[in-house]
């Protein structure tokens, strides 16, 4: 059965308590997609004052690896 929510429900237990949060689908999609880009640009600061590798030493380790 399909259930239609303009922008989000809460869902309370006997004692008023929140309990879940009833959200569209696309809502719920663009809320990961922002929680997966938070982390990436968490990622990339905390590696940003690393130095680099050039490809060719990067082709090498990977050689020598295999």
């Amino acid at each position: 059965m399909a259930m239609r929510v303009k922008e989000g429900q809460i869902l309370y237990d006997a004692r008023g308590r929140k309990t879940h949060v009833v959200l569209p689908f696309r809502k719920y999609e663009e809320i990961l997609r922002r929680l997966e880009d938070a982390d990436d640009v968490k990622a990339m600061r905390q590696v940003e004052h690393e130095k680099g590798i050039s490809w060719k030493a990067a082709k090498s380790k990977l050689r020598k690896k295999a």
